[in-house]
């Protein structure tokens, strides 16, 4: 019983976000909602790529990585 509860506390629903697979930017929208059969595509507002499937990454992690980025520079 506590792997489940592990499992439950680990998914933390609500707190991903979208990120660019080109670029890395978080400023994702969808443009097409075609319902229940097929994904909806979204589309990257900074280099313009377009596909169904961007990586949802949870925003602990995302704030990590930046602040490491900026450490490094």
């Amino acid at each position: 019983m506590g792997e489940i509860k592990d499992v439950l506390s680990s998914l933390r629903r609500g707190r991903g976000v979208r990120v660019c697979p080109e670029c890395g930017s978080t400023d994702i929208s969808p443009i097409t909602m075609t319902g229940y059969i097929s994904q909806p595509t979204y589309v990257c507002n900074n280099c313009g790529f377009q596909s169904t499937i961007f990586p949802e990454v949870d925003m602990a992690d995302l704030k990590g990585k930046k602040e490491g980025r900026r450490e490094a520079d």
